[in-house]
């Protein structure tokens, strides 16, 4: 192959990679103002986990936007009762699908884990990612609770009131999303699991253009309403 040639070949490489992240659809850099989580550390004033990001998020009755940076982050998240509205945003070139997410949030606790001395709000001890706050939005997250067919063990727990989950993947085995409170709106998203995997007393959830898979038997959802007056 001649040089000329070579070159040309490495124009076409190139400009095909830059492109494949490219448009309207892209979420590749944080907004003025966010607080970034960069696993990395690269991006400049980052924090290297989400929990420290959360840490960091304003008092303020402003809008709060957290910005995740491409990658896997091993812990535990719990996003506590803010004053104002949140967006949460994973690092994605196409925020209308969860398959080109690359933002992944990963724990592994059951029931069986939580010391027996706890005996109040046990669900919350194995939740990935709770949210206790109000007026939250999530975008283009991984979020899975690995530890697998050992009881309950929850990968997203929502807790508060008017929630938008859009194009995440929220993985597990049994009881995999707790809708404890809402109204929610889970759009474009990938829900997995086995025992009643979408599960809730209170909220009023809807489901709009999901992927709902069951990796093994058992029921999808179970609802624990007590009376007809009970709007989930």
């Amino acid at each position: 192959m001649s040089i000329l040639a070579l070159f040309s070949a490495l124009v076409i490489v190139t400009a095909t990679a830059e492109g494949a992240c490219t448009g309207p659809n892209t979420r590749t850099m944080p907004p003025p103002g966010a607080i970034v989580v960069d696993a990395t550390g690269v991006y400049n004033g980052s924090f290297k986990n989400v929990s420290e990001g959360v840490t960091k998020l304003s008092t303020s009755t402003g809008d709060h936007t957290l910005f995740l940076m491409p990658g896997t982050y091993k812990e535990k998240v719990i996003i506590p009762q803010l004053k104002g509205k949140l967006i949460v945003q994973g690092y994605t070139c196409d925020t209308t699908s969860y398959a080109s997410n690359q933002v992944t949030i990963t724990h592994a606790m059951a029931q069986r884990d939580v010391p027996a001395s706890i005996t109040k709000n046990r669900n919350d001890y194995t939740t990935t990612l709770l949210l206790k706050s109000s007026n939250v939005k999530v975008y283009n997250l991984n979020v899975a609770n690995t530890a697998g067919n050992v009881g309950q063990a929850i990968a997203m727990k929502v807790d508060g009131a008017n929630y938008g989950i859009y194009a995440c993947k929220i993985t597990g085995y049994q009881d995999t999303l707790y809708a404890n409170n809402g109204p929610a709106l889970f759009a474009k998203s990938y829900i997995s699991g086995a025992i009643d995997f979408v599960f809730g007393l209170y909220a009023k959830a809807w489901f709009e253009s999901c992927d709902i898979e069951s990796v093994g038997y058992g029921c999808v959802t179970a609802n624990g309403r007590t009376d007809n007056s009970n709007p989930s």
